[in-house]
């Protein structure tokens, strides 16, 4: 099953392509596809509503080149329904979120693809190993900002055999400074490297990746199993933060899941440590499949943090921060 992803990935194409992906046109090497999802999302947290509704457009094209040689360019927005403020003042509808995920284009081949623009970090292939669920999970990993899905960010993926590798580069942003009339950057560049290795015959993937944001280094490392209808994986993750005081970061992801039939039963554990506790969860997940791109689903994420514990972004938690959730889904993907 991550061979499958990760392959996609590497074509340029995981997030445009598919199953469920509609081709709207192909002629002389030509290519323009169109893939989304729609999502109606109930959230409960300590009894009360909130709509998390969210829909996911993308566009992939494609033009070959020679038989060597293709380009590609690739779009996706996301739109989300929630009309209510955080004071629980309903707004007016136009001023709905609009959310530019992915803005690339690039050359492939060969020997992979490079593409330049707004698009996945290197370490994602790895984090997909754990990020399972329909909606929770994937919550202690902490990449950094730049290996994360950022802009200004150029990449190479290549696939060899068993083998995938992902390169990163994220320039710094320029900043035009008109009161000193001068030109400097952000200081927010990095890179990153990683690669997963399938061993096919035994059902084994294993992944491996290093970035670093200006003096912060981050590893992370994963290891997933798939038997049948049982898949199982787990993660680790290790921040050294180099401002003076800065407490290091180490973060675990299990994951499992059971298929029967058309339901899917899923299994996350969160947990992750910095100056205190940050991320401590645990989420269940039943989610029954309708047809392969319908599905319903319910999700509880079970928060074990305390009030007094300091989350990712360094600020304590406080009573909101310590509430479990329960959400309830409906998903068509087309």
């Amino acid at each position: 099953m991550k061979k499958t992803l990760i392959a996609l990935a590497v074509a340029g194409a995981a997030v445009a392509t598919g199953v469920n992906a509609g081709e709207l046109y192909n002629q002389d090497g030509t290519s323009l596809t169109m893939k989304g999802r729609v999502e109606g999302i109930l959230s409960l947290k300590d009894g009360d509503a909130a709509d998390k509704s969210r829909t996911r457009l993308g566009f992939l094209g494609k033009q070959e080149i020679n038989d060597n040689l293709y380009g590609l360019g690739y779009f996706e927005g996301q739109f989300v329904s929630d009309d209510g403020d955080d004071k629980g003042e309903v707004k007016n509808d136009r001023d709905s979120e609009v959310q530019n995920r992915y803005t690339y284009a690039g050359l492939g081949g060969t020997y992979g693809l490079v593409t330049y623009g707004k698009q996945d970090g290197v370490l994602t292939p790895l984090s997909d190993f754990t990020d399972i669920m329909s909606y929770h999970g994937d919550s202690s990993v902490n990449k950094l900002t730049v290996l994360d899905r950022v802009d200004n960010q150029l990449k190479y993926a290549g696939s060899f055999d068993n083998l995938n590798v992902f390169a990163e580069y994220r320039f710094a942003d320029r900043v035009e400074n008109k009161t000193t009339d001068s030109i400097d950057d952000n200081d927010q560049d990095g890179y990153g490297l990683s690669a997963t290795y399938a061993l096919a015959d035994i059902g084994v993937d294993l992944g491996l990746g290093y970035g670093a944001q200006n003096d912060d280094n981050q590893i992370v490392a994963t290891v997933s199993y798939t038997l049948n209808d049982l898949y199982l994986a787990a993660l680790y993750s290790h921040i050294d933060y180099d401002a003076a005081g800065a407490h290091n970061y180490d973060g675990y992801e299990l994951a499992a899941s059971y298929t029967i039939d058309k339901t899917k039963l899923i299994a996350t554990y969160n947990y992750g440590e910095k100056e205190k506790d940050a991320v401590n969860n645990l989420a269940l997940e039943v989610a029954y499949y309708f047809q392969p791109n319908f599905r319903s689903y319910v999700s509880y994420n079970i928060n074990m943090l305390d009030k007094d514990d300091v989350g990712l972004d360094g600020k304590t938690v406080g009573d909101i921060g310590t509430e479990d959730e329960m959400v309830v889904g409906l998903r068509y993907d087309f």
